[in-house]
């Protein structure tokens, strides 16, 4: 749980020459920039996410939020998978992602802005309760996302794994800094996975100070007691506060950026529950995502191809 956004994917020439163009165009008085490449696709992490795990092969539950003009949009990229996807009427969010080199997202979160536990049906609780992993992500979006965590932790027991992707904090740093706060008393989540910009904010909250990925990946696990994942451009690594097993990252050229960090995430955790060790875990997240961003389509990769990528 627990987004659902609908995203649009433009594709300019740079962002530069975007930007330029658009400033032109504003002094002119407005009217269209013609030739940037479009498309709508369903995404939001949870949404993505799920997605990929199921493309894994993994049976899944996703709760959710839409409204009836775009659920067929949501539920349809489900079709023939183990899925089973519950929708909270809630409007979805709206995105524009600028693809380039990197991505930059224009983000109106909709219903993602306040899903609380209370929409959490005793249906919901009884499938979170024989769930092997629980996934909570984009807590940046969700202004009742700590009380979301701390409420699956209550009411799941201390030894159901729930894990964490709580996307880029920047703009909720006091907020962060208080959920980190909490997770150092007493132990909210076991996994957190996160990127280099989010793992770096992550320290700053800590007091760790300005620390590499490596050893920030480190010193997180540490603090918090918790399964940490930190993927980058470079390498990957991750660490239970011990030592730290890292993964070298293949360069490739990307075609799709939105969505492959939640590619990683369902990777590595279906890894995680077939029973792989730390390094084939990050290799087999590595060759998933790897694979997604080469594609340029919509769709995560099979179980299939990310073996076959492997061989």
């Amino acid at each position: 749980m627990h987004d659902f956004f609908v995203d649009r994917l433009v594709r300019p020439r740079g962002f530069r020459w975007l930007f330029g163009v658009a400033d032109e165009k504003a002094r002119q008085g407005g009217g269209s920039v013609h030739g940037i490449p479009q498309e709508d696709v369903r995404g939001g992490n949870a949404v993505n996410l799920a997605h990929a795990l199921a493309m894994l092969g993994a049976k899944v539950l996703l709760i959710t939020h839409s409204d009836a003009e775009h659920s067929g949009m949501l539920r349809e990229s489900f079709n023939g998978l183990r899925a089973e996807v519950r929708v909270k009427p809630l409007r979805p969010g709206l995105t524009v992602s600028l693809e380039g080199n990197v991505n930059v997202m224009l983000s109106d979160s909709g219903g993602a802005a306040s899903f609380p536990p209370s929409l959490l049906t005793e249906q919901d609780w009884g499938s979170l309760r024989s769930s092997r992993v629980v996934c909570c992500v984009n807590w940046a979006a969700n202004r009742k996302g700590t009380e979301l965590l701390c409420a699956l932790r209550k009411k799941l027991g201390p030894r159901k794994t729930l894990f964490l992707n709580p996307s880029d904090v920047r703009d909720r740093f006091g907020d962060y800094r208080a959920l980190l706060g909490m997770m150092r008393e007493r132990r909210v989540v076991d996994w957190v996975s996160m990127n280099e910009y989010e793992a770096a904010a992550t320290c700053r909250a800590l007091g760790l100070g300005n620390l590499g990925p490596r050893r920030a990946c480190l010193e997180i696990a540490r603090a918090l007691d918790a399964r940490t994942d930190v993927h980058t451009e470079d390498a990957v690594h991750t660490s239970l506060g011990s030592g730290v097993t890292s993964v070298a990252t293949k360069r490739v050229k990307p075609k799709r950026l939105t969505g492959a960090g939640d590619v990683w995430d369902a990777a590595s955790i279906a890894a995680f529950l077939r029973g792989m060790g730390d390094r084939k875990r990050l290799e087999f997240a590595n060759a998933a995502a790897r694979l997604f961003v080469k594609s340029g389509g919509p769709a995560p990769p099979t179980l299939a191809e990310v073996r076959a990528a492997l061989r």
